[in-house]
């Protein structure tokens, strides 16, 4: 069809209008006005903007269910055309003319689920067919006599106002769940790994282990480790049954490479997570309850105390600032103060100031005169004698006092250090010059079960 000038000005582009998507082949005009509900219900929904649109396929049944129509904004025009058909071929149609008759701003689209719907029918106790006995619930007109007549006879007939809670279509796929094989479930992700090696809470009834478990076993032959750095780490228990990991890898660490203890210590020694022997690799075999030299092995946890500004001096958790160059050690041999400091962080004497504000030590590992002569003064116990579970082969009270000694050396170690040092400027000046947070995973490491004991990579951050 050519574009006519003269029918050009009835374009009303001005003119808004609303659409309605109707879910269904409109016949009747007016039926279809019916099942919205009429002019006057749609004029009081278009007023109120989001009010959903009701539609009712059977709108003379108090009882039918809606299904409802949701409002959109839209962007469109709607078109009226003449069409010309003959009687002789109806199939053939030709347009007359087309004009836009005005701008859609708003329309409806009945994209939900219609609720189920319910007739009041019942099983006839004449005939036993079903029959519809709307009639009945609902009387036509004012007379409500049937009601006062007949009442034992009616049937009760009380839906709810909505069978289904939601009306929008669920696009999830349901599919049958994977059977899973229990020989594999360690392969899932999100699995946390399998320990490999002994992790025994310290009890008095409990038996001591004796062997490596079979993964540790498997783990031996498959990391390909030496049997000279085994033959090291088994030395090293039999002239101290019981280490933490980071005195040992400070007794060793030339001769065996720290990524290889989380391996070794597994095949050759258990974990104890609690007691008085807490953190610490002990030695398959040996019972630490009954033999009463046990006690220089116990950890005692050293707290620093709150005192002389010492929290200023010594950093939080396992980080300390030590002057370094700025370099990552990740690999290769370690510097020279990183070597001391390691050397020196798994053992107490009369210069030591710790690496951080908690730091657990071994007995043996505390060179102070004082606590040696408090353990070489314990009274030994009588043959067959066992432990306390709780504070193990030494008296009640005996960790508060060692405590107290090992704070006093702290403070005399830190004021003497500090007028060594001079005035804070010149802390401040050689701070900038070059600072390394340096990491130090030993004591922490070992200070709970909470970690992980075999971790020994040790980590520089700048």
């Amino acid at each position: 069809m050519e574009y006519n000038t003269k029918t050009a000005h009835r374009h009303n582009l001005n003119r808004e209008l609303t659409c309605v998507e109707y879910p269904g082949i409109v016949v009747n005009n007016d039926r279809m006005l019916e099942t919205l509900g009429g002019m006057r219900d749609l004029s009081t929904t278009f007023d109120q903007g989001k009010r959903r649109l009701e539609l009712r396929f059977r709108p003379d049944c108090m009882y039918a269910k809606p299904v409802y129509g949701d409002p959109a904004a839209a962007t469109a025009v709607a078109l009226k055309l003449v069409v010309r058909r003959k009687k002789s071929n109806p199939e053939h149609a030709e347009v007359k003319s087309v004009h836009i008759a005005g701008s859609v701003r708003k329309i409806y689209k009945f994209g939900a689920m219609c609720d189920f719907q319910q007739v009041p029918a019942f099983h006839s106790r004449d005939t036993g067919k079903v029959e519809c006995l709307y009639d009945e619930f609902v009387p036509k007109g004012a007379d409500l006599s049937y009601y006062s007549d007949k009442p034992s006879e009616l049937q009760y007939f009380l839906p709810p106002p909505s069978f289904s809670r939601n009306d929008i279509v669920n696009k999830l796929v349901l599919r049958e769940s994977k059977i899973t094989n229990p020989e594999s479930a360690s392969a899932r992700p999100g699995k946390s790994r399998q320990k490999h090696g002994l992790y025994h809470s310290f009890s008095m009834n409990s038996p001591i282990p004796t062997e490596p478990t079979k993964l540790c076993q498997e783990m031996l032959e498959t990391r390909l480790i030496a049997k000279q750095d085994l033959e090291i780490v088994r030395q090293a228990f039999e002239t101290r049954p019981i280490w933490t990991k980071h005195a040992l890898r400070n007794e060793i660490q030339f001769q065996v490479r720290n990524n290889m203890m989380g391996v070794l210590l597994p095949a050759v020694a258990f974990f104890y997570v609690n007691g008085p022997w807490r953190s610490t690799w002990v030695r398959f075999g040996y019972d630490p309850r009954k033999d009463f030299e046990a006690r220089m092995f116990q950890m005692l946890d050293f707290r620093v105390r709150a005192f002389d500004a010492m929290h200023e001096t010594i950093k939080v958790k396992r980080v300390a600032t030590v002057k370094a160059n700025k370099t990552h050690h990740r690999y290769g041999p370690a510097p020279q103060d990183q070597i001391a400091r390691n050397e020196n962080s798994s053992v107490f004497d009369e210069d030591t100031i710790p690496p951080c504000r908690i730091v657990f030590y071994q007995y043996c590992d505390i060179h102070l005169k004082k606590i040696k002569e408090m353990l070489s003064k314990v009274p030994t116990p009588m043959g067959g004698t066992v432990c306390d579970e709780r504070n193990g082969w030494l008296p009640n009270r005996f960790d508060e006092q060692c405590r107290n000694i090992m704070s006093e050396i702290v403070v005399n170690n830190i004021r003497k250090r500090n007028q060594a040092v001079g005035n804070v400027e010149t802390d401040v000046s050689g701070t900038e010059e070059g600072d390394t947070t340096t990491e130090f995973e030993g004591n922490e490491q070992d200070s709970g079960s909470e970690g992980d004991p075999y971790s020994s990579e040790e980590e520089f951050t700048e």
